[in-house]
């Protein structure tokens, strides 16, 4: 019997140490969250001391600047703030994907500057301290596929005027990681190939179609019309050629002249003498020439409208130099969504339109 105490305190010890092995065990194999949220989101980390006023209104003046072009204003990224504490008392904030954490080091009280000293390294911390200001990039802090931007000031000020010099470099960041995101989102039912042969052998023009396009029926083969209809709204790609004669065609006038040829042609409503036009008056169009999978392009965006009716939406065209053929190719995509935000939809049709290439 003088054994009993000794055996009771070993089974005792093996108890203990086999719930804590479990215990850690469970936590270990516990799945971690995937993220999750609606595209081109932000959310912002910071205290509200330090949101508030300057750093506020910098933060939507860089990151909810207007998307080019829309009928109606949409910010390029829908941004919400919370503060640190949020994450701890509702974990689903912890598992959205982009995260811009704003920090002011001075303030060492800030459950923000806390956060910030404990994701980094102390090496980062005191070349922030040294320099007056840095930024950081980290993955999946609380669920898989999400990214963080750290922006740290050694001070308030510090923070601002950094923040202000390193947000096009975030902007494209963020846009970089959206624009895989809805790559995989408009490919999700693989591509049309039957489609991509027929605007190939009618226009000369290769180009990724998503299932769920259709052709739009046309008595002519000169223009290939696509559609795709969702909820209250519709898609549409469509893709011609026209002659090369000169260089001034590869201009802004010469994108708008032939979009305005095909939507006089092809394109019209339910009601009588209607068709569509590029609309420059009330906003204009913007331009920009680029390089598109090897070719140069004119790439142009603004507004259509029916003439002689009330229907209107953005559009991305992007006008190609077949220099092979000596022709040129026009590939135009355009969204009509009466009472729906068009951003995202314009994305989307724009992530068809830039597979866009010559044969």
């Amino acid at each position: 019997m003088s054994d009993s105490p000794l055996k009771v305190f070993l089974f005792l010890l093996f108890v203990i140490t086999l719930t804590s092995c479990t215990d850690d065990m469970q936590r270990t194999l516990q799945p971690t969250p995937s993220a999750f949220g609606r595209i081109n989101s932000l959310v912002v980390v910071a205290d509200s001391s330090t949101w508030q006023g300057d750093l506020g209104d910098s933060v939507a003046y860089f990151f909810e600047a207007p998307y080019i072009i829309l009928p109606q204003p949409e910010p390029i990224f829908d941004v919400r703030f919370i503060e640190p504490e949020q994450v701890a008392g509702e974990p689903a904030w912890g598992q959205l994907r982009n995260y811009l954490v704003l920090a002011d080091l001075s303030d060492t009280d800030s459950p923000t500057t806390q956060m910030v000293v404990n994701d980094l390294s102390d090496e980062k911390i005191q070349q922030v301290r040294e320099e007056g200001f840095g930024t950081a990039v980290a993955k999946n802090k609380w669920a898989t596929g999400q990214q963080l931007v750290y922006v740290i000031g050694k001070n308030y000020n510090e923070l601002l005027t950094g923040l202000s010099s390193v947000y096009p470099g975030i902007v494209k960041r963020l846009e970089q990681g959206e624009d895989e995101r809805m790559r995989v989102t408009t490919y999700f039912e693989g591509t049309n190939r039957r489609l991509g042969d027929t605007i190939r052998q009618l226009t000369g023009a290769n180009l990724d179609v998503p299932g769920g396009y259709v052709r739009v029926p046309l008595d002519t083969d000169e223009v290939v019309w696509l559609r795709k209809e969702v909820q209250g709204a519709s898609l549409n790609i469509m893709v011609t050629s026209a002659p090369y004669q000169n260089q001034s065609q590869l201009s802004k006038e010469g994108l708008k002249e032939i979009r305005d040829r095909i939507g006089k042609e092809y394109v019209s409503s339910t009601t009588d003498n209607t068709w569509m036009k590029i609309n420059d008056t009330d906003l204009p169009l913007f331009t920009e020439a680029m390089e598109l999978n090897g070719s140069y392009a004119i790439e142009g965006r603004g507004i259509w409208e029916i003439e002689n009716d009330f229907l209107a939406g953005p559009f991305v065209s992007y006008l190609l130099n077949d220099t092979t053929d000596n022709e040129l190719i026009l590939v135009d995509g355009f969204v009509y969504a009466p009472g729906r935000k068009k951003r995202d939809l314009m994305e989307e049709v724009v992530q068809v339109i830039r597979t866009a290439s010559i044969n």
